[in-house]
C-alpha cells in the first residue's frame, strides 16, 4: 500500500474511532430523530410524510443484521459518513487537477465539525451529505471533462438524495440557472440532459407514488417550512453554519483568500453556491430555517477551499481541531454542569433509564403520547415501533403518526406518557 493511501485510511479510520468515542465518552444514546427512523424502519412504506423511503430502508436493514445496537442504528451513517469524506476529497482534486489537494479535501472533510457530528447521527442529514458529494463530484467532472455522461452520475445520487431529504434538488436546480445564464446554456438542447432528468425522476418515484396515494400531504408539509405564520427571522445562522461545515473560512478575512475565493475558475460552483445561500436567506426571513438545513450549501464550499489552501495544511487543521475540541468538551455533562443546570444534550442521552423506571411494571396494549418526540424516543426504548398513537393537536404540524390512526375506541390498557412541569 502507497504512503498516500496509509494516511488516507488512518485519517478516515480516526474520524470514525474519535466519533464513535464522542457517543461513548459523553454517554450519547440516541436523539428522538433517530428513535424517530428506527420507527419508520420498522413499518416500511413507499415514502413518508416529511421525507423519502432511503434511511428507513437503510435502518432496517442494518437493524436485520446487527439488532437493536447502536451498529443495528447507525452503521450505513457511518459509511455515509466515509463515503462524504471521499467524494469531497475527489472533488477537490478534480478541482485544482493537484492529487495534492486530495489531502487537503481529505482534512477539510473529515475534520469538518458539521460532518464529524452529523456522521455519527443515524438522520437524513448525512446520507444527504454522502449524495450531495457524489452530485458535487459528478458535476465538476462534468465541467472539466465536457462529457455529458456525468448527468447520469448526477441523476443518479439527485433521486437517491431526494430519497433522503427533498432539499437534494436545491444542488442540481442552482447549477441549472447558473448554466441558463452562462455559457453552459448550450447543454439544455442535449438529449442526455433531459434522459438524466427522466432517471432521476424513476430514482425518486416512490415518493411521487406515495404522495398521489395520500393527498401529496409532503408538498404542503415543506410549504409549511418556506411559509410561515411565526418565521424564525434568523439568517445569521448561516454564518454560524458557515463556520461549523468550514472553520477555515475564517481566513476569508485575508484579502488573498477573498480574491482567490471569486477567481473566475470556481465561478462555475460559487455561482450555484450563492443562489442556494439567497433561498435561505429569504427562507429565514418568510419562514423557518435550522442549522442544518444550509450545511450542504457549504459542503459545497469545501473542494474551493481545499483548493486555495493547498500547501497551508495549518489553516484547515487548526480552525477545525480547536471547534471540534469545543464540542468534545461542552458535550460532556460533567463539564457542562458546571456552567449550567440545562444538560444541552439532553434530548440525545439519559432516557433510556427514564423510560424503563417509568414503564417497567406497566402493562399496556397500546403507547399513546401528545409529542412525537417522546412517542419515538419511547417507542425506540420499549422496543414498540407497531402499538404508537400520537393525540391530535391541531396547533401543531402533521407527523407520519397522524396517518396511522392505530388507536381506535376498544382499545385498551393505554399507556399515556407526557411532559410535565415537575
Amino acid at each position: 500500500m502507497k504512503k498516500n493511501n496509509v494516511f488516507i485510511v488512518l485519517v478516515i479510520s480516526l474520524v470514525v474511532i474519535f466519533r464513535v468515542l464522542f457517543d461513548v465518552i459523553n454517554q450519547i444514546e440516541i436523539h428522538y430523530e433517530e428513535a424517530q427512523y428506527w420507527v419508520w424502519s420498522q413499518n416500511l412504506s413507499l415514502s413518508y410524510l416529511s421525507k423519502g423511503p432511503f434511511i428507513a430502508s437503510a435502518i432496517s436493514i442494518s437493524n436485520i443484521i446487527f439488532g437493536q445496537t447502536y451498529a443495528g442504528l447507525k452503521l450505513f451513517s457511518y459509511l455515509a459518513l466515509v463515503g462524504c469524506i471521499i467524494f469531497l476529497s475527489l472533488a477537490s482534486e478534480k478541482l485544482s487537477k493537484d492529487r495534492n489537494t486530495f489531502t487537503y479535501g481529505l482534512l477539510a472533510s473529515g475534520l469538518s465539525p458539521a460532518i464529524f457530528i452529523l456522521g455519527g447521527v443515524a438522520t437524513t442529514d448525512i446520507y444527504l451529505f454522502f449524495f450531495w458529494s457524489i452530485t458535487l463530484y459528478a458535476y465538476i467532472s462534468f465541467y472539466e471533462d465536457r462529457d455529458e455522461r456525468w448527468f447520469y452520475i448526477i441523476a443518479l445520487s439527485v433521486g437517491l438524495g431526494a430519497l433522503t431529504k427533498l432539499s437534494m434538488v436545491l444542488l442540481p436546480l442552482s447549477i441549472l440557472v447558473y448554466f441558463l445564464f452562462s455559457k453552459l446554456r448550450k447543454y439544455f438542447f442535449s438529449m442526455h440532459l433531459y434522459l438524466a432528468a427522466i432517471l432521476a425522476f424513476i430514482v425518486c418515484s416512490p415518493i411521487l407514488i406515495w404522495n398521489a396515494q395520500n393527498d401529496w400531504v409532503t408538498i404542503s408539509h415543506e410549504i409549511g417550512h418556506l411559509v410561515s405564520s411565526k418565521p424564525t427571522q434568523n439568517p445569521e445562522i448561516l454564518f454560524l453554519t458557515l463556520l461549523l461545515t468550514i472553520p477555515s473560512s475564517i481566513f476569508l478575512f485575508q484579502k488573498r483568500v477573498r480574491s482567490e475565493l471569486f477567481d473566475a475558475k470556481f465561478h462555475f460552483i460559487l455561482y450555484p453556491i450563492l443562489i442556494m445561500v439567497l433561498f435561505f436567506l429569504i427562507k429565514s426571513l418568510s419562514g423557518k430555517i435550522q442549522p442544518n438545513w444550509s450545511i450542504p450549501v457549504f459542503l459545497t464550499a469545501i473542494p474551493i477551499f481545499s483548493s486555495i489552501l493547498n500547501g497551508m495544511k495549518w489553516k484547515i487543521i487548526l480552525p477545525c481541531m480547536v471547534l471540534i475540541s469545543s464540542i468534545f468538551l461542552l458535550s460532556n455533562k460533567s463539564i457542562t454542569s458546571n456552567l449550567t443546570p440545562y444538560d444541552p444534550l439532553h434530548p440525545a442521552r439519559g432516557w433510556n433509564e427514564t423510560f424503563q423506571n417509568l414503564v417497567q411494571n406497566e402493562n399496556y396494549n397500546i403507547l399513546v403520547s401528545d409529542d412525537y418526540k417522546l412517542l419515538s424516543s419511547l417507542a425506540y426504548f420499549m422496543n414498540e415501533p407497531t402499538k404508537l398513537h400520537l393525540v391530535n393537536d391541531k396547533k401543531r404540524r402533521l407527523t407520519h403518526y397522524d396517518l396511522w390512526k392505530r388507536m381506535d375506541k376498544t382499545s385498551k390498557n393505554i399507556l399515556y406518557v407526557t411532559y410535565t412541569d415537575n
